[in-house]
């Protein structure tokens, strides 16, 4: 029987609720049968100064620990070097042939989807869900030339009329969420450290002993 396996890839620097709420979200309305976390070792994305791999995939572990449904794999902290997202999928497609696998990233990572290492292929490997977020709007998916043609959909998607689209192109599978919107940054968590401000309810409290257990962010 096929398996349905949503894939979170992201530095989670720190992980928090806002990451594991919408990954209970997509794997609710997508029927999947697990969500993987993969945190990344260098994201070639981003610059800032963060934890080891070895301690952001920790804290991944502990946030997962209490959902069977959630994994997490060490696929890229092991692989070292730039985590790019074509080669993790690609991977996961040769150890797991019979697996469908749903790439769930956000609409600001989206929008530079063709700035991506090798994005086509990436688009061929497995369907994309992308999520919304705040201060954006799906209508500026347009830009895109495949999604030229879906401003209907879109403005649906923006005016709340619809909760979902999905968008085939060819081979290619997107789906487009609206969910609830979780006003939750790793970014304001680490001020929020360094400050020796209250973390409460932005991230679970194994994940805040972990952090200051181990002193970081300070």
């Amino acid at each position: 029987m096929t398996q349905r396996l949503g894939i979170l890839g992201g530095t989670f620097n720190p992980i928090h609720y806002g990451h594991l709420a919408a990954a209970e979200v997509v794997l609710e309305r997508l029927s999947l049968d697990k969500v993987l976390f993969i945190p990344s070792f260098l994201p070639p994305h981003k610059q800032e100064e963060m934890p080891s791999a070895v301690q952001r995939l920790e804290m991944v572990r502990v946030a997962t620990a209490g959902n069977p449904r959630f994994r997490v794999s060490d696929i890229e902290v092991r692989r070292g070097g730039r985590s790019y997202t074509v080669d993790t999928i690609t991977s996961l497609r040769a150890e797991h042939p019979e697996t469908d696998f749903f790439f769930i990233t956000g609409l600001d990572s989206f929008l530079e989807i063709q700035t991506w290492n090798d994005w086509g292929k990436l688009l061929d490997l497995c369907a994309f869900v992308v999520l919304s977020r705040p201060g954006y709007r799906f209508r500026d998916l347009l830009k895109i030339d495949f999604l030229h043609d879906a401003k209907e959909e879109l403005g649906a998607l923006d005016s709340n009329e619809l909760h979902q689209a999905v968008l085939r192109r060819g081979g290619r599978l997107i789906y487009l969420e609206n969910i609830p919107l979780y006003d939750i940054s790793s970014t304001d968590i680490r001020k929020r450290v360094r400050e020796g401000r209250t973390l409460k309810y932005l991230l679970p409290e194994a994940v805040e002993h972990y952090i200051i257990t181990n002193k970081l962010y300070a």
